[in-house]
């Protein structure tokens, strides 16, 4: 009897003392992401791609759809602003690294994640003088092809599928299956436009005019950056950029792509213009940390299933305009 209660008593307080860590490592985490002071720089570890040299070409990983690192959906494959900035700031820094390779593998996302992005690689180029190459993966559509518009070369696979050149902004219209089961919601609104987008009715013309010119205004912004980066009219870019995807090749023969080839092209091309004849080449990488891994666990219990599919087929609760190609 009396062992019993001793071994539930040693288990109840290990279970308040794990607790209890769990609590201080994730208040702590929450600090550094959001206190008063800056965040501390996630440092990659690098992992042998090929080559040799005291010269390195740093490879840079941006996978999934491109959101903030608050936004992102936890525990899923995501790319944010915030991780390539900490890899282009250890990139510039380290000086035997002569030329970065960003491997894009990505549908696009947010409109305002990507153009940070887009900046953070024009500002790493600026401040470091050191040639960027993009080498596009199995996917490098919308806003992957913007953030990629900043990079001094485009490499892709013939079989790349890129393109999507593009806005979208979409939401879920749920109005007449609420109405078949007798609910209907009730709108306290301070004007006329404040519950735009609403998911139970359809929009007015007035809205519909107030919602596409929100597209119109970052599909110009996209047209923009391809103009700049890629120095093709902006009248055949706006031929090129309706929605449509395309192939490597495809793109390649259209001008939105320098090369055709994988890595090992990619990382030769950005040797050249770093004027460097031998270098290894290295893929930053991370593990995620003991708050990251304890966040996305609570994420996913916390998060409804319902809620979780939807965001799987890429609806979102809360609205955004998107760079995003979404088949």
């Amino acid at each position: 009897m009396w062992g019993f209660l001793i071994g539930g008593a040693v288990v109840l307080v290990l279970l308040f003392l794990t607790l209890g860590a769990v609590a201080v490592v994730l208040v702590a985490s929450s600090g550094d992401s959001s206190g008063g002071g800056a965040a501390a720089r996630e440092v990659f570890q690098e992992e042998y791609v090929s080559g040799e040299g005291d010269d390195k070409i740093a490879v840079l990983p941006v996978e999934g759809i491109i959101g903030s690192e608050e936004s992102s959906a936890l525990g899923t494959p995501a790319a944010s602003p915030e991780t390539l900035r900490d890899q282009l700031g250890q990139a510039a820094e380290d000086e035997s690294v002569r030329a970065a390779v960003i491997e894009v593998n990505s549908p696009g996302g947010g409109v305002v994640a990507s153009a940070e992005m887009h900046q953070v690689i024009l500002d790493f180029k600026e401040e470091s003088d050191k040639p960027v190459v993009v080498s596009m993966g199995e996917t490098a559509a919308s806003g992957g092809y913007y953030i990629s518009t900043a990079a001094d070369s485009i490499v892709a696979n013939e079989t790349t599928l890129t393109g999507s050149l593009g806005v979208i902004f979409s939401y879920l219209n749920y109005g007449e299956a609420a109405r078949k089961l007798g609910l209907e919601e009730e709108v306290i609104k301070s004007g006329e436009f404040k519950d735009i987008a609403s998911a139970t009715r359809e929009p007015t013309e007035e809205e519909r005019a107030i919602l596409q010119s929100l597209v119109d205004e970052s599909y110009d912004t996209f047209v923009e950056v391809i103009v700049e980066g890629r120095g093709l009219p902006e009248e055949r870019v706006r031929e090129l950029a309706d929605g449509r995807v395309y192939s490597g090749l495809q793109a390649s023969e259209l001008g939105l792509v320098d090369e055709l080839g994988n890595l090992d092209e990619a990382a030769r091309v950005s040797g050249e213009l770093a004027g460097v004849e031998e270098a290894t080449v290295v893929r930053y990488t991370s593990e995620p940390g003991l708050a990251e891994l304890l966040q996305a666990r609570l994420a996913d219990t916390q998060e409804p299933e319902a809620l979780q599919a939807l965001e799987a087929a890429g609806f979102s609760p809360t609205p955004e305009l998107k760079y995003l190609y979404r088949p």
